[in-house]
């Protein structure tokens, strides 16, 4: 075996991208090609100035090389400059369509010397891939090309048509990719049966608390999206000399009310049919308060909203993430202004959310406070998706086929995907990374050392094998 490997590393090395393409292929394993996604640096930015258009115009002629016998298979579609379609004619092309979704854009990687490994090196250590975008989100899209070019090379057709929308600006909005992809889907009167996304996974040991054993969130739907820019006026001068209130002094008051008053609690329809889930499979005195969700709220939500990690489930949340003010040490500034981001309930709204910021502010600030919505970032949350019938029936026998052992149950997507733009070509939008995830996994992501293992992205592989195959209509 190790010199099998020897001889295809020295073949690739010899005539790199000169083979032909299916030979380039053939000599690689799965996992390399993995890799080959992970060395591309695919970081996006909100000022397109900042990015490397190399790296993203790459993107689709690598594909094409790692995947040839899927290219032969399906329809490619390049949508503007950030959005990659792929058409596969099913068996039976009557039935609605399905939508299988991932993003190839990265967030930086911070600081490269906190890596144990580069961040961009997708190196492949005791059965481990490295780097940025191996779980946010090129190992999904990974595992989507894989399972085409497994099935594509034995010569089989889904039953159901395909399509696979890959987008390149998830991380900064995905206006260039996924916006512009689902308009197109819009023009052409394309509706499809359900759609999978990034979103949950299968959790490993973070809901010890409910469940012993590992558990398959499956995102059914998603929290809204807002980020509101506060402004602060003040009077400019000397600091020796300075007023009873500040611009600083009032943005900061302004600050310290919105957080001294969270959203309220609230149970809203996935998060309760999770509890559900949940406690159907702990059993016991606990399972039975969990499988009654409505009849013990108020227990449920004092607990959930006392856990950082579960309030958001429960409550819309509101986060400071930028406040800028002066510059000298001895000038008064006239304005200072800061960033909250927010994201709503099911239930709430972009209205109602900003009504409540407004109203609290002006309770407890002296003084001019503007609360404006900063422009591109505001999204009304997604509408729960069906969790019975047949789709997502079927996706649930995929998951027990992959984790025998998974207890299965949709969950609230508390960030956002570019499953939202779809809204409107789909009312069944699922969002589900197929990979067993430990908690230490999950908060890699857009930290350092962001990794996953091969047997669980292999798994994924293998689940998403069955949706692209597909139950017969």
């Amino acid at each position: 075996m190790k010199n099998k490997k020897r001889v295809e590393r020295c073949i690739i090395s010899l005539f790199p991208r000169v083979l032909e393409p299916r030979v380039y292929s053939w000599v690689m394993t799965s996992a390399e090609r993995f890799s080959e996604l992970i060395r591309v640096q695919t970081v996006s930015s909100y000022d397109p100035s900042e990015e490397d258009s190399t790296a993203f115009d790459r993107i689709p002629s690598l594909l094409e090389e790692l995947y040839p016998a899927a290219h032969q298979a399906m329809e490619r579609e390049l949508v503007g400059d950030r959005g990659i379609v792929f058409r596969w004619e099913g068996t039976e092309s009557h039935l609605s369509p399905i939508l299988g979704m991932a993003h190839y854009d990265v967030v930086p990687p911070g600081d490269s010397e906190k890596w144990q490994r580069p961040p961009f090196s997708g190196e492949i250590v005791d059965g481990r891939i490295y780097g940025r975008g191996t779980l946010d989100d090129k190992g999904m899209l990974a595992a989507w090309m894989e399972a085409a070019e497994s099935l594509a090379s034995q010569g089989k057709r889904p039953h159901r048509t395909v399509y696979l929308a890959f987008g390149g600006d998830e991380e900064t909005t995905g206006q260039r990719g996924a916006a512009r992809i689902a308009a197109l889907f819009a023009k052409r009167g394309i509706r499809f049966a359900y759609a999978l996304d990034e979103g949950g996974a299968v959790a490993t040991n973070q809901l010890k608390s409910f469940v012993s054993g590992p558990v398959a969130l499956i995102g059914a739907a998603e929290k809204g999206y807002l980020t509101l820019c506060l402004r602060a006026q003040g009077m400019s001068g000397h600091a020796s000399a300075p007023p009873k209130h500040t611009a600083i002094g009032r943005l900061s008051t302004a600050l310290a009310a919105l957080e001294a008053h969270p959203f309220p609690l609230a149970l809203s329809e996935i998060p309760q049919a999770m509890l559900s889930a949940l406690g159907r499979a702990a059993g016991g005195f606990k399972g039975f308060l969990l499988s009654h969700p409505r009849l013990f709220k108020p227990l449920i939500l004092s607990q959930l909203g006392a856990r950082s990690s579960m309030a958001s489930l429960v409550r819309t949340t509101l986060a400071m993430t930028v406040v800028r003010g002066g510059e000298r040490d001895n000038v008064l500034p006239n304005e200072a202004q800061a960033q909250i981001n927010l994201r709503i309930l099911p239930g709430e709204s972009i209205a109602s959310s900003m009504a409540r910021v407004r109203n609290i502010i002006h309770q407890a600030v002296d003084g001019d406070v503007s609360v404006e919505v900063v422009e591109g970032s505001a999204f009304e949350p997604v509408p729960a998706s069906p969790i019975e019938g047949p789709d997502w029936d079927f996706l649930k026998s995929a998951v027990r086929q992959t984790w025998p052992q998974a207890v299965v149950a949709p969950y609230l997507m508390t960030a956002t995907t570019d499953s939202r733009w779809y809204r409107d070509v789909c009312d069944a939008i699922y969002r589900f990374i197929p990979m067993d995830v430990t908690a230490r996994e999950s908060q890699a992501v857009h930290s350092e050392d962001e990794s996953i293992s091969l047997e669980a992205w292999e798994r994924g592989v293998s689940f998403l094998t069955q949706v692209l195959e597909g139950q017969k209509g």
